[in-house]
């Protein structure tokens, strides 16, 4: 899935190695059957058949791409696992190319070969039929969320009931932390400039998910490109929408549903949620700050760390407060660590950039609050290396 998961539970530490390798077997056939990254896997063949015939796949590629056209169908096109030669001409795929923007022949022909409804799928026997030789499939929006409740799964059947798994921000939960306490999940600050929780939430068996535009993009022309590409256009969004955060049950459908969301911005996302009774957050740009949003069913439930200031007022229990508040104070010696760092001109060592050993009262670090995929934080500490070295004056680089 080209990330990293993550993997807490309280239980017996004897079944660590049994436990690793039934994760990575679990996660390798799934890898096998629904990667665009892997040209061997049973998307990829699935995608250069070039016959209307029905193409026999696994029970569980039947069961992903029918929750993704369902998901089609419900956003009418908003979310569209037929994005594939979308998502590769504008170089968000496995094999990026220059980040630069295609030609707008290049996208209206790439549109011919998306939309929902040239795709056929069945359960018995499992299996796809394209209606349009060209459709390519990508389900990286849905399958990344399957991964997490497969994982899920394992933990039930070793009979391990507290347990947070992650892959790649995705992440579910049960039962309750080895404190005794809810699991206590961060909502990544959705900026390219900083790294830095927005927001947390506590849950109990329940999954969250979150889309965003603050990683994967480029800029060219003083225009920025993200990598949420709209199937309904053939182009990446350009609302002020900067993140979704979704909780369901399921992180399948929270994957779906964030990314679906993400695409239709707030008004029309709001609007979707509130229909369908999805506990959503958004977070929508207002010039450098960011203004909070929720559906009907969210209303209360995501703390937003600016509220810290006025928790006491807000009738927030003085416990929350001050966890908030540590969670603050860890965050402003993270950037100052990471910012000194940089301009010394010093390798950052370490999980967090070295700041792994950092302590709450629980004795939580502020990285396991965090659902950012650790080869993210890595990009990011490289892009503000960068940035940095590009404005000083040109003697000082030398």
């Amino acid at each position: 899935m080209g990330t990293t998961y993550h993997v807490k539970w309280d239980g017996d530490d004897s079944v660590t190695d049994d436990l690793k390798l039934q994760f990575e077997e679990r996660l390798l056939e799934i890898n096998q059957l629904m990667s665009t990254y892997d040209p061997n896997s049973e998307l990829s063949r699935f995608n250069r058949f070039d016959s209307k015939e029905w193409f026999p796949v696994s029970q569980e590629t039947s069961t992903v791409v029918a929750a993704a056209l369902e998901m089609a169908q419900t956003s009418e096109g908003a979310f569209d696992p037929t994005v594939g030669r979308l998502v590769r001409l504008w170089n968000f795929g496995p094999d990026p190319g220059s980040l630069k923007a295609p030609a707008a022949e290049d996208v209206a022909d790439a549109m011919l070969s998306v939309g929902y409804q040239h795709i056929e799928v069945q359960s018995d026997p499992p299996a796809l039929r394209k209606k349009q030789e060209a459709v390519e499939l990508d389900l990286s929006a849905i399958a990344k969320g399957y991964g997490v409740d497969q994982l899920a799964q394992i933990m039930r059947e070793n009979e391990i009931e507290n347990y947070m798994v992650e892959i790649g921000g995705e992440v579910r939960v049960a039962g309750r932390r080895p404190s005794g306490g809810q699991w206590n999940l961060g909502i990544e600050r959705p900026d390219s400039l900083t790294q830095s929780l927005y927001a947390t939430i506590e849950l109990e068996d329940e999954a969250l998910a979150t889309s965003g535009d603050y990683r994967n993009y480029f800029v060219q022309d003083d225009k920025r490109y993200s990598h949420t590409i709209d199937p309904r256009t053939g182009s990446p969004v350009t609302h002020q929408l900067a993140s979704v955060s979704v909780v369901m049950e399921d992180c399948m459908l929270a994957d779906a549903w964030a990314t679906t969301l993400m695409v239709l911005g707030s008004e029309a996302g709001l609007k979707l949620a509130d229909e369908h009774g999805i506990q959503a957050y958004l977070l929508e740009r207002n010039g450098e700050a960011f203004r909070e949003l929720a559906s009907q069913t969210a209303i209360g439930e995501f703390v937003s760390l600016t509220q810290v200031e006025t928790a006491e007022d807000s009738g927030m229990s003085p416990l929350l407060s001050t966890f908030l508040l540590s969670v603050t104070v860890f965050l402003i010696a993270i950037i100052g660590l990471a910012a000194g760092v940089i301009l010394s001109n010093k390798t950052l060592k370490g999980s967090c950039g070295g700041v792994e050993g950092t302590k709450d009262e629980e004795g939580r670090s502020v990285c396991e609050m965090c659902t950012t995929p650790p080869e993210e934080c890595d990009q990011f500490k490289e892009k503000l290396r960068q940035q940095l070295k590009d404005t000083q004056p040109a003697e000082q680089q030398s």
